[in-house]
């Protein structure tokens, strides 16, 4: 059960890291405006995500990415359940 704890934790983690929004170092200040040139923002908006986005082939991505953590997942619980009954049999 300890396992579970440690997974919850490590995902929970990984989640508002991820969900959070990343500043720069340099921020402009508060009321102060940026401009754009066309090669900055050709830089900050790649192209393949509108090309995934555009086709819908970035929901195929995105189904993938939580299959496969999802997998590993599972397969942590499963182990430390295993291991925990392991455990239990060694004690008796």
């Amino acid at each position: 059960m300890k396992m579970h704890k440690w997974l919850l934790m490590l995902l929970l983690t990984w989640a508002a890291a991820f969900s959070a929004p990343v500043y720069a170092q340099n921020a402009p200040e508060q009321g102060s405006t940026i401009e754009y040139t066309s090669a900055d923002k050709a830089a900050a908006d790649p192209e393949m995500a509108d090309v995934l986005r555009r086709d819908g082939k970035i929901y195929i991505v995105v189904a993938v990415l939580v299959s496969v953590l999802l997998g590993v997942l599972l397969y942590l619980i499963s182990l430390d359940k295993k291991i925990g009954r392991l455990e239990r049999e060694l004690r008796q």
